[in-house]
């Protein structure tokens, strides 16, 4: 009984601590598109954390922003919203919300992660259809696609070598996929002010989709300090290639052995 006991009331602990980010950390990213030979500013994402209670426990809000800019307004218009409520502990996530308004196309999506019974409930809505509700089981360890980030930068690198993979779960549109990120070693990214920062370079899996041709046609260089903020994410697409460059950064939760000056500030990586 007590072992039963024990299991129920147990959520996975994925990660020994969370060392990298606290509530109050907000980055900025300024978002590129390239087709040819030109890269054209092309839109920001603003990721920011919270600590909120929620389901009566202890959480981080994490949520993301992302929206083109008005001059690609009459192209393909992009405004997307996606919150998670993780726990504050474990990272795990206990809900999930993603709020898709591209061009035409509008969709909401909602999971509720129940540890306990190891399923997760969603509730769908695309475009002007009907409603669909499901209930899925629930893997260990499995992060919906705005706390796989968070969790990523809590990874023990120093244990793996250039070309390792690194096993992930995540939930993508009502499924579960497990992928892995390709550990491709360190990196150098320069500013144009000449600022240099040691990167932890990787490549994530991807899922064929109306985005992205699947492989790991994607890069991820974070910053190689306790903080490890993502510097840059770049990406090719079904036309043409995305890139995300760090903007401004500020509530960093480590400000000793840095490489960033400051608990905030900005960054002008070159291109």
């Amino acid at each position: 009984m007590l072992l039963i006991c024990s299991s129920k009331n147990t959520t996975a602990q994925c990660i020994p601590e969370n060392f990298a980010f606290q509530a109050g950390e907000k980055l900025v990213f300024r978002g590129y598109y390239n087709w040819g030979f030109i890269w054209v500013a092309a839109g920001e994402v603003e990721l920011s954390v919270e600590a909120e209670q929620f389901q009566n426990r202890d959480v981080f809000k994490i949520k993301g922003e992302g929206k083109n800019t008005k001059a690609f307004d009459w192209v393909f218009k992009l405004r997307d919203t996606l919150t998670c409520y993780a726990d504050r502990q474990t990272l795990s996530p206990l809900y999930f919300d993603r709020r898709t308004h591209e061009a035409n196309y509008n969709a909401h999506h909602e999971y509720w992660f129940d540890e306990s019974n190891k399923q997760i409930f969603s509730k769908i809505q695309k475009r002007e259809k009907p409603v669909k509700l499901d209930t899925l089981t629930n893997k260990p360890c499995t992060f919906d696609i705005l706390s796989i980030a968070y969790y990523v930068r809590n990874l023990n690198f120093s244990k793996y070598k250039k070309g390792d993979k690194i096993p992930i779960s995540i939930l993508i549109d009502n499924e579960i996929h497990s992928l892995y990120i390709r550990y491709q070693g360190l990196e150098t990214i320069k500013t144009k002010s000449g600022e240099n920062f040691e990167c932890l370079k990787f490549s994530p899996l991807l899922v064929e989709g109306t985005m992205f041709k699947g492989g790991e046609d994607m890069t991820v260089w974070l910053s190689n300090d306790n903080n490890r903020i993502p510097i840059m994410v770049e990406a090719k697409i079904l036309v043409g290639s995305v890139k995300g460059v760090l903007d401004s950064y500020e509530g960093l939760r480590n400000t000793q052995n840095s490489l960033f000056k400051q608990g905030n500030g900005k960054l002008d990586i070159a291109e």
